[in-house]
């Protein structure tokens, strides 16, 4: 194993980290997440975890040779992620302190299509690598997003109540 793929694998594993303490600290409420330092740190993180996962599956020491259909479907998946991912931000227009239920648009039927596309390009590009390795390390990063998950439905459950229920059940993940 090479120690551009471990220093790699750590840090995805710690920006995963601090992500999940950021949000167990507001789910606290220990921290304001209106604080341009806290937001600019997980921000830091958030990009650190998305430049590390693609970079060792680059490098993976378990690497399969696979099939083009295999390959060609985990690319896609990253596509769709990103697509996902942007979207959704664009129509927040922003990743924290949204002060509304969003519930059109892509938020229509999904209602975390930003961690869906999370969770979409980790499937994807460990596909399109083979990378086997970096797959079980990706499941880590997945736990925790269905994580991050788990705290904002709770969270929003909190601030709007029956209406976030109603629109739960009409939604997906």
């Amino acid at each position: 194993m090479s120690d551009n793929f471990l220093l790699l694998a750590l840090t995805f594993l710690a920006c995963l980290a601090i992500r999940s303490v950021y949000e167990r600290l507001k789910d606290a409420r220990l921290i304001n997440p209106e604080h341009k330092f806290i937001l600019s740190l997980v921000f830091a993180a958030m990009g650190g975890m998305w430049v590390s996962w693609f970079g060792m599956c680059l490098l993976d020491p378990l690497a399969l040779k696979i099939g083009s259909v295999f390959k060609w479907t985990g690319f896609a998946l990253v596509i769709l992620g990103i697509l996902l991912a942007v979207a959704a931000l664009v129509q927040l227009r922003g990743v924290e302190n949204i002060d509304h239920l969003v519930t059109s648009g892509l938020f229509k039927r999904l209602r975390h299509p930003m961690y869906t596309g999370f969770i979409l390009w980790i499937l994807g590009w460990a596909s399109y690598h083979g990378a086997i390795l970096s797959f079980g390390i990706g499941a880590v990063g997945i736990a925790n997003i269905i994580y991050w998950r788990h705290l904002e439905d709770g969270r929003l459950k909190e601030k709007y109540g029956e209406p976030y229920l109603r629109y739960r059940e009409k939604t997906w993940f």
